[in-house]
């Protein structure tokens, strides 16, 4: 069993503290959280996604700060759920206390804080791994694969969806503070940005329009991305919703031979229509991309690989992309 322990038990820290339980493969043995109701028993944080497994401290460490889990011998892993502009200095910390790394994406606050963490990575003999959760979530996996593979011919065209009601929940309520969060531009959006990077590349043409709201950043964004010889792909990304407004990830895509469909307010299902008529529904793995994530990194670590579905030069572009969908608005 691989011992974990997690900077940040927020909402996604405890997503993490139940999904790696899940796994069967690690025990978190230790947390740590500035804030004290993080740390007590049966602590729920309100969130986007409904937070599964058990989420019990019983039997683990606690600490109010992060250097001091980071000291800890019995931690092997280092899983970062911090807020984003946090990424970079615990990701060096952690790198320097010679742990393998989980960090939450996005990878960093600003694209050229990611220089100096592949900088510090050069020659590290751990693991390094941004959580880019999308690139595992199996109706997306499914997708990829079956553009990869030709079988419908080339992509035309593809539309990408996230809206979300307002990011109310976090702790200090970081995420609505443009410094430390980025917005739905860098916070939501981006998992669409890197699943479209890793599907085609960067873009021959990047547009973008959005809502830029004072002090909390853009809460809006659409981006259109042409491809040379290639696919035109529009992203929408957006929390400027009411509270009971669903959460929503969805896609379309156009192929040659047949298209797909994905929305999470309907089922969790890929749907695939082919040119020759019916309709099909690949048969996807059962779990969650949290879960999926966090298996395939114990998975590299038993087997001595470096991950290579997510790269951190991957993971940084992605939060390139983002900002330059950002100059794009001015």
């Amino acid at each position: 069993m691989h011992k974990v322990g997690i900077i940040g038990l927020g909402f996604i820290g405890k997503m993490h503290l139940g999904s790696l339980r899940r796994t069967g493969m690690a025990e978190v043995v230790a947390v740590a959280d500035k804030n004290p109701a993080n740390l007590g028993k049966g602590a729920v944080q309100e969130g986007n996604i409904a937070l599964g497994g058990d989420l019990s401290l019983d039997g683990v460490k606690t600490y109010s700060d992060g250097d001091e889990l980071l000291a800890d011998p019995d931690v092997e892993i280092v899983l970062i759920g911090l807020p984003t502009n946090l990424h970079k200095e615990y990701s060096l910390k952690a790198i320097k206390a010679g742990k393998h790394v989980m960090c939450e994406k996005p990878f960093v606050r600003h694209a050229k804080e990611g220089k100096e963490i592949l900088e510090a990575l050069k020659g590290y003999d751990k693991n390094f791994m941004v959580l880019q959760c999308i690139r595992f979530w199996p109706a997306y996996a499914k997708a990829y694969e079956l553009i990869k593979s030709g079988e419908y011919g080339k992509v035309l065209s593809a539309h990408f969806v996230r809206n979300s009601p307002k990011p109310t929940w976090s702790w200090d309520n970081w995420l609505l503070d443009n410094p430390r969060g980025g917005g739905a531009l860098v916070d939501l959006h981006i998992h669409d940005v890197d699943f479209v990077n890793y599907c085609f590349g960067k873009p021959a043409k990047l547009e973008a329009a959005g809502v830029n709201i004072p002090g909390e950043g853009v809460g809006d964004i659409m981006a259109l991305y042409t491809y040379k010889d290639g696919p035109v792909v529009s992203l929408h990304g957006a929390w400027n919703f009411m509270p009971k407004f669903p959460f929503r990830m969805a896609f379309r895509i156009a192929l040659e031979k047949a298209s797909f469909e994905f929305n999470s307010t309907v089922d969790m299902n890929l749907h695939v229509y082919p040119e020759d008529g019916g309709a099909l529904t690949p048969e996807l793995d059962p779990a969650d991309g949290y879960l999926l994530e966090e298996k395939y990194f114990l998975e590299c670590i038993d087997k001595g690989e470096k991950p290579s579905l997510v790269t951190p030069e991957s993971a940084l572009e992605a939060v390139a992309l983002a900002e330059q969908e950002l100059a794009a608005m001015a």
